[in-house]
């Protein structure tokens, strides 16, 4: 019980990660777009602001990566070479599929600093900064 707690708290923790980067990554690259002098303060707010706004988000991550995660530990097992960069890819698949799952759904990627291909791919960065965060904190269950 005390793994599995500790591989549940892991998850929580590696899908806040990849929250707050992504959030952080989304809008700052919202705040680049606009052709103006956007001072340090309204971006530290904004910041805040979607990260405290955005719990969906997080919702998101959590489930792709309590999908991603259990599949990594499966293909880790089979295919050693990649042990070190499963739960990396993992968390970045995760969320390239949420992503986009969420433009087939909506025609648009709620999620506004994925919608560029450098937003995307800084998302996918962000998702697999989660996977590396969890591989250093669960237990394998064997």
């Amino acid at each position: 019980m005390k793994i599995f707690t500790r591989n549940l708290l892991s998850l929580f923790f590696a899908a806040v990660i990849t929250y707050i980067i992504g959030t952080i990554i989304g809008t700052i690259l919202e705040f680049r777009s606009i052709p103006a002098k956007i001072p340090l303060a309204n971006y530290i707010e904004t910041i805040a602001f979607n990260i405290k706004g955005q719990p969906l988000y997080l919702v998101v991550i959590s489930i792709g990566f309590s999908i991603a995660f259990p599949i990594a530990a499966k293909l880790r097992k089979s295919f050693k070479n990649i042990a070190a960069i499963g739960y990396p890819l993992a968390g970045a698949t995760a969320i390239g599929i949420a992503l986009g799952l969420m433009y087939l759904q909506f025609e648009t990627v709620p999620i506004s600093g994925g919608r560029s291909a450098f937003g995307f791919i800084m998302q996918l960065i962000a998702g697999s900064l989660g996977g590396f965060t969890f591989s250093k904190l669960h237990k394998p269950l064997n």
